[in-house]
């Protein structure tokens, strides 16, 4: 895929602001670059309108990235869509009609303060550093880079109550110890770092940073006893408050994808309830969406709540899916970029199987980890080194170095995750509802009466009121029809509402017996106005059509 900036390399906060006004320089007629919030460390949270014409006149699409910082693969899939879109407009035929069409608009870094300390610092962090309930903080053990060696790894020391022993196969990997193991050098095995309080037992403290900003949205927001990470109130945090107002002002989006990382995987909601609660119509949309996803990805798609969530009483909330999905009406998947697992050979786990892997199968698998990893990234395998702790004395640290091979890939295999994303976020896009005049007939009754009939169709895949979750919210999504001119309506209104026009996508087929295929009776795709209107011949009318997930469309006719 042809792009102007190379993906072989994670971008920091300057690259990123870099390339976008880059790009807002370069293509001013289709890019504009925003900035929605700015951060307490003074640092931008862009956005990025992509559209050839009026942006807010046409149904638009959504992408995000790096909702949580170290999960920096989702930005450089954000940012490669854009790149792709730009550099490709006016030479590829899908993408000049993706921007002609559709309205793209991309958040590449949710959290850039958080984004910038994972990348040149050795901490790992769930979504920004700003200390979070540093005045419950319990006393532990804090992951700190103790070696200075610029990763944070595994610690190891010897214990006789140690519950873990060296693989005899091989000295990079530790092994459970089996219960009836009586003699031998038994380890504890920690994340390297530093001890504040008692060191016996040594128990992990909690994060510093703690704060999580996919559990501060409205929609199943819990308090900190329940969600821990979802702040002291819902969008408590400047960037989710940011992204949710950034939503609400366009209410054009249509669809949704949030990137993330890792685990090669597909999610869509709800995640607060069973898929069988949610409307049939939205999960038939969600599955043969995903099927897309799985195609360009070889990510296999399945329901949070019912196939992502192990624990279905304490489940994770307050996400921006959900209140994309649930508050909104909006469809929204959260792609989970990037699987080692399935890359060493290890399976995916997803969905949750009902029978846990023993312990046995799941060293077998990091023994498979650790192959693939000294294959493909060997700089990323630390062997074992012994160091004096200041706290523990002689202890080894080494390990796995996670940053970049088990949340993201290896730089050599960054631009076929951003390109596989960027295939399938595209083909999101063209589902979208797409409103049509495609008939315009004036007949001439007698003196100056004309009969006015106008055919309008839905030519998207999704309905013009995208789903029954919508509805059931009872949000705007109803077609104004209105005509404007020096004419007098003997029939017919100025201003028509049409409910709804239903998609492609809402037309049931199957299978029928004797190998045959059927398309069943289905709700309109069309819809017929008419008008009796007294006006001087030659009289021009201007047509408006609109709605909240349709866009503006304007033609005109001539009376003659």
């Amino acid at each position: 895929m042809k792009t102007t900036f190379t993906y072989d390399h994670y971008f920091k906060y300057d690259e990123i602001k870099s390339n976008l006004a880059y790009f807002s320089k370069t293509y001013p007629e289709l890019c504009q670059v925003e900035s929605i919030c700015t951060t307490p460390k003074q640092r931008e949270v862009f956005a990025v309108t992509l559209s050839c014409g009026k942006p807010d006149e046409k149904p638009a699409y959504y992408i995000d990235g790096n909702t949580h910082a170290g999960e920096v693969t989702g930005s450089m899939a954000a940012m490669h869509t854009i790149d792709y879109l730009l550099t490709n407009f006016g030479k590829d035929e899908k993408v000049t009609t993706i921007l002609t069409r559709f309205t793209i608009y991309v958040i590449p870094r949710i959290s850039p303060d958080g984004a910038e300390v994972y990348l040149t610092t050795p901490n790992s962090l769930r979504s920004v550093d700003r200390p979070y309930l540093t005045e419950t903080q319990d006393r532990g053990l804090y992951a700190n880079d103790i070696d200075n060696n610029g990763v944070i790894a595994m610690m190891r020391f010897k214990s006789p109550t140690g519950v873990w022993v060296k693989d005899p196969e091989n000295p990079l990997l530790m092994i459970k110890r089996a219960p009836d193991q009586m003699e031998g050098e038994f380890y504890h095995v920690y994340t390297e770092g530093l001890i504040e309080g008692d060191i016996d037992p040594i128990y992990p403290a909690k994060p510093l940073w703690g704060l999580d900003f996919n559990r501060n949205y409205p929609f199943g927001w819990y308090t900190e006893n329940r969600q821990p990470g979802a702040g002291p109130y819902p969008l408590s945090n400047p960037e989710n408050k940011a992204v949710v107002d950034f939503v609400i002002a366009h209410p054009n989006i249509g669809g949704v994808a949030t990137h993330h990382t890792s685990g090669g995987i597909i999610l869509y909601p709800p995640g607060t309830r069973p898929e069988k609660t949610a409307p049939r119509k939205d999960m038939t949309f969600f599955k043969e969406i995903g099927a897309m996803a799985t195609e360009e990805m070889g990510y296999g798609c399945i329901n949070i709540f019912d196939s992502f969530f192990e624990d279905q009483t304490e489940y994770s909330s307050g996400a921006f899916d959900d209140w994309c999905y649930q508050s909104r009406g909006i469809p929204a998947y959260t792609i989970e970029l990037w699987n080692l697992e399935e890359r060493a050979g290890c399976g995916s786990p997803w969905p949750v199987p009902k029978q846990p892997k023993t312990a046995k199968e799941k060293m077998a698998d990091l023994g498979k980890i650790y192959d693939w990893v000294q294959k493909n990234a060997p700089e990323a395998i630390l062997p074992w080194k012994t160091f004096d702790h200041p706290q523990l004395g002689e202890v080894e640290i080494g390990g796995l170095s996670a940053k970049f091979t088990y949340q993201n890939c290896p730089n050599e295999f960054l631009k076929q995750e951003v390109e596989k994303t960027t295939r399938f976020t595209l083909r999101m896009a063209c589902t979208l509802p797409r409103l049509e005049i495609v008939k315009k007939a004036v007949t001439h009754l007698e003196g100056n009466v004309y009969k006015v009939d106008l055919r309008i169709a839905n030519r998207g895949y999704l309905p013009t009121y995208l789903t029954d979750a919508l509805c059931e919210l009872k949000l705007d999504h109803a077609l104004k029809v209105s005509l404007k001119g020096d004419v007098d309506f003997i029939s017919g209104a100025k201003e028509t509402a049409v409910e709804k026009l239903e998609g492609f996508g809402c037309i049931p087929s199957g299978f029928g017996y004797g190998a045959n295929i059927q398309t069943s009776a289905f709700a309109p795709l069309e819809t017929t106005i008419s008008y009796v209107l007294s006006a001087k011949p030659g009289t021009e009318i201007a047509i408006e059509i609109s709605g909240a997930k349709v866009g503006l469309i304007k033609e005109s006719l001539c009376l003659d």
